[in-house]
């Protein structure tokens, strides 16, 4: 049975007729319209990204999305053919948008099926569509966007949050003369409530909380993950086949770097937070996070949300899920990613106690590097420590902008130094061997950084071991 979200269809059509599409929907226009746009560019909606728009209406949200997408990147979904339509005819053409939106992108369906679209959406957003349907019907809304949404897009879906222990019968006053229940329209939902919908799925999902919601809805994202088996391809090498791959090859454990070195640079970077003390209850933020060589040490050892990876390749990360950690380890820590690519960490919500970016100055010109340590200065607790590998230069140099990969790029030590010190970072070089760069370790305040004798016994020293397939060198 199709559940129309409104509660008197007729009653809806009449005002609409009347030109009350923008009043039908809940009024805020203006206000509703330009969150949800700025939610989504804070959580890295960019503007080549395809994006759903589920339970769309007259366009509230829709005109600002048109506006900041490309053209034809912009899809929506709406029970009531109507509110399309007048949100097209009003609103959409006179602001001179049309011609971005061909009208055959807005799909009229109760039951969340987008397969007219043709569509993998990078993101979506379901604004108040939960609080106006039945438990069954988000469910299916999942099972429906997992056939649509791409490996690692994520929709962000607004409800009204109840206590988990909250009585069954229990109805809770919303304000402005909203009423939600358990079991009639406007519904509210516990958050566990919202993990059993997804259960089964290829989906997780995690609680974002108090967002900042114009009516004091509360925020869930939920992230669609392949399905998809071992197959011929080159990225489905088992580890060891991909063991001979170059670096940049595109596999998982090579696109990131050599993969005779892929365990190596896992076990590295978690035994240098080690040694700087890193503690399970602390927030670390892996900038350039890809194939997860430190994440699916980090993502257990870390209580729930303490691990946060950033990283535009969505792909790897989706497929170190898959081979490394595996969905249970997702749903049970509750890890944060983000594809965002400008080096904007705002969107995570908290600052860290570690951030850590390896090999990712190696690749960054002097444009991309200052967003980078611009970045990482306006995300680091004041007592935390940012930690990054780079190349240094013997010689003067003054590198281009731009990014470089599988390229390197190469930068003086005090010219590194003099950069931090520009985002109000104190930077320290410290021993700890990379096979192919070196560390530095800043913080905002000076007495944040270890004392130069802890600093000095930061060396990352391994022992020779020998081994018939991985080939290590390290330092005499």
């Amino acid at each position: 049975m199709t559940v129309n979200i409104y509660k008197e269809p007729e009653e809806i059509g009449r005002r609409i007729s009347e030109g009350d599409h923008r009043g039908v929907i809940g009024g805020l226009w203006e206000e509703m319209g330009a969150w949800q746009l700025d939610f989504c560019r804070r959580m890295g909606l960019l503007p080549e990204h395809h994006f759903l728009d589920v339970g769309c209406g007259s366009l509230r949200g829709g005109v600002h999305f048109v506006r900041y997408l490309e053209a034809g990147r912009y899809a929506g979904i709406d029970v009531h053919a109507a509110l399309l339509e007048a949100g097209y005819e009003r609103e959409l053409v006179p602001a001179g948008l049309g011609p971005k939106l061909p009208r055959e992108r807005l799909v009229a369906d109760g039951r969340f099926d987008c397969s007219s679209l043709a569509t993998q959406f990078d993101m979506a957003i379901a604004q108040s569509v939960f609080t106006h349907v039945p438990w069954n019907q988000v469910r299916l809304c999942l099972a429906r966007l997992a056939d649509t949404m791409r490996a690692g897009g994520r929709l962000f879906a607004t409800y009204f949050e109840a206590a988990e222990d909250a009585p069954l019968d229990a109805v809770t006053d919303r304000g402005g003369g909203i009423l939600s229940s358990f079991d009639a329209n406007p519904y509210h939902y516990r958050f566990s409530d919202l993990q059993g919908a997804a259960e089964g799925l290829p989906v997780t999902v995690r609680r974002l909380g108090d967002v900042g919601h114009p009516r004091g809805q509360y925020m869930a994202e939920f992230t669609f993950h392949t399905t998809a088996e071992a197959g011929p391809g080159l990225r489905d090498l088992p580890p060891g086949d991909a063991l001979g791959l170059p670096a940049g090859a595109d596999h998982y454990r090579a696109y990131v770097g050599p993969p005779r070195r892929y365990d190596f640079m896992s076990s590295t970077q978690f035994a240098l937070l080690h040694g700087l003390g890193l503690r399970e209850e602390d927030k670390v933020l892996d900038v350039g996070c890809g194939s997860l060589r430190l994440g699916r040490l980090l993502i257990p050892f870390l209580l729930e949300g303490g691990y946060a990876g950033v990283d535009p390749n969505g792909w790897l990360v989706e497929e170190a899920i898959r081979r490394e950690l595996g969905l249970d380890a997702i749903r049970l820590k509750q890890p944060a990613f983000s594809t965002n690519g400008n080096f904007d960490f705002s969107g995570f919500g908290w600052p860290f106690d570690f951030i850590i970016a390896q090999s990712v100055a190696t690749h960054t010109g002097p444009d991309l590097l200052q967003k980078l340590l611009s970045g990482a200065a306006a995300s680091l607790k004041p007592s935390g420590l940012f930690l990054f590998s780079y190349i240094p230069s013997q010689t003067p140099t003054r590198p281009a902008d731009g990014w470089y990969y599988p390229d390197c790029v190469e930068y003086e030590e005090a010219d590194m130094l003099a950069r931090l010190a520009l985002h109000g970072l104190r930077g320290r070089p410290i021993p700890w061997y990379h096979p192919a760069a070196r560390w530095i370790i800043a913080a905002k305040d000076e007495t944040a950084l270890p004392a130069a004798d802890d600093l000095c016994a930061l060396t990352g020293h391994v022992a020779r071991r020998s081994t018939d397939t991985k080939g290590y060198v390290f330092r005499a």
